[in-house]
């Protein structure tokens, strides 16, 4: 018998469904009624920082070549006999998959046979098949991708950043790995990881639509009781202490790009907090930027009138347990103009103008949380990342109606240090 758990949000009007399977697996289920969409999400906790770790089952320390997550991921759509797309396809859904730093996701979309669908997602995430013939194939396929990628301006300038940020931390390598990390890895590798990191009690499954809760629930506990997996222990991931400096100050590149491409960063110190603590931080910063330099700010419409920046321009605060970061990005024909300019107004704030639009912005992200819950894709992301935190998405909205205009000063003087800036650059070839 599995206990779930129904947690109505009357402020929201939305219902989340919880339940764990005697295998550990995470179900959580957001009804919809009367909408036609369906959609599913697997979330296995494992992504491209994950490539150092001691091995659960003999305790040896693995370095893993990079990309490994990825690749993974790719591995895994590869059948016996047919094309994993082709059965979606044939249900009438539509699949879809990607990695990031901390997590690989697979998913799918329908508007029919949603339970046959979900069977089959789960099906081939939990059978891999690597072969030598099947993972040399794909290393080809994955090269391509990569070489694509680094002849993608913003790709290169965005990793040109991080690797200015960073110094040991792995987000600053590139999630797919390098062409000569992605030969390196061989069938046992991938078994390696899969048989630490994808076990039922590392993953967690999102549902959201018009379902029957009960009747998913049980669907899955009948299909997972006729799986047999090992008793799962937390693997180890291995991260090297991240020294509070950069790794350098600018990058330069130049590419055939139409115009210059500016990408500064602060590098914000990592500190152990709450994760109420961690996503009220994130929050706050992102309000302080919104304010500063958003659509509707004094600074973004007076330097796009002068023809420094375009509607190109954006900025946001990334904040992870080990790592956090301000990233402001935008193309320029007067890149030097809009780097002077944009480090100009972050150092000397306008308090006035954060008194004057706090309550404006902070009600834009009140607005925007409520139109998550419509947004499924979106939804699915961004409750698996509060979850793994140990939050509740919808503390959400506590946690932004609390932060208040003292708190977003405190920060206005201090998050935007020049000893912790980095900038990359791409400038077009002569």
């Amino acid at each position: 018998m599995i206990n779930l758990e129904t947690i109505y949000n009357q402020n929201m009007d939305e219902t989340l469904v919880k339940a764990q399977l005697d295998n550990g697996l995470n179900v959580y289920i957001f009804t919809k009624p009367d909408y036609v969409k369906q959609y599913a999400m697997l979330s296995v906790n494992f992504g491209s920082n994950d490539f150092e770790f001691i091995d659960v089952k003999n305790g040896r320390k693995r370095l893993m070549p990079l990309g490994v997550a990825h690749f993974l991921e790719h591995q895994l759509f590869e059948d016996k006999e047919t094309s994993i797309f082709d059965k979606f396809a044939d249900l009438g859904a539509s699949a879809n998959a990607y990695t990031n730093f901390d997590s690989t996701n697979y998913l799918f979309s329908s508007t029919s046979n949603f339970e046959e669908s979900l069977i089959n997602l789960i099906e081939f995430v939990q059978e891999p098949y690597f072969s030598d013939e099947n993972v040399e194939k794909e290393k080809g396929i994955i090269i391509q991708e990569i070489k694509m990628y680094q002849d993608n301006p913003y790709w290169r300038s965005y990793f040109n950043l991080l690797s200015a940020l960073y110094i040991n931390h792995p987000v600053k390598n590139d999630i797919a790995g390098t062409e000569a990390s992605v030969n390196a890895i061989t069938p046992e590798d991938l078994y390696i990881c899969y048989y630490n990191f994808y076990l039922p009690s590392n993953m967690d499954l999102i549902l959201i639509g018009d379902l029957e809760a009960e009747k998913i629930i049980s669907l899955l506990k009948d299909h997972q009781a006729s799986k047999h997996f090992p008793e799962f222990k937390n693997p180890v991931r291995i991260r090297k202490d991240e020294p509070a400096a950069v790794a350098k100050k600018i990058v330069k590149e130049e590419m055939d790009i139409s115009r210059p491409m500016v990408q500064i960063a602060f590098k914000d110190p990592a500190v152990s907090e709450l994760p109420a603590e961690t996503i009220r931080r994130e929050y706050l910063i992102n309000i302080l930027l919104d304010i500063i330099f958003g659509r509707s700010s004094k600074n973004y419409n007076q330097l796009y009138d002068q023809g420094i920046i375009d509607n190109s321009f954006s900025c946001s605060y990334h904040k992870k347990p080990d790592y956090a970061y301000v990233h402001l990005y935008g193309e320029s024909n007067k890149p030097d103009l809009m780097r002077e300019k944009v480090k100009q107004k972050l150092v000397n704030i306008d308090q006035a103008e954060i008194e004057a639009n706090f309550e404006r912005i902070k009600r834009k992200y009140q607005g925007s949380f409520i139109r998550l819950f419509n947004n499924f894709d979106h939804l699915a992301a961004e409750f698996i990342e509060y979850r793994r935190l140990g939050i509740d998405i919808f503390d959400l909205a506590e946690i932004i109606n609390n932060i208040s205009l003292t708190d977003l000063l405190s920060y206005s003087d201090k998050i935007f240090n020049k000893d912790l800036m980095v900038e990359s650059i791409i400038l077009n070839k002569d």
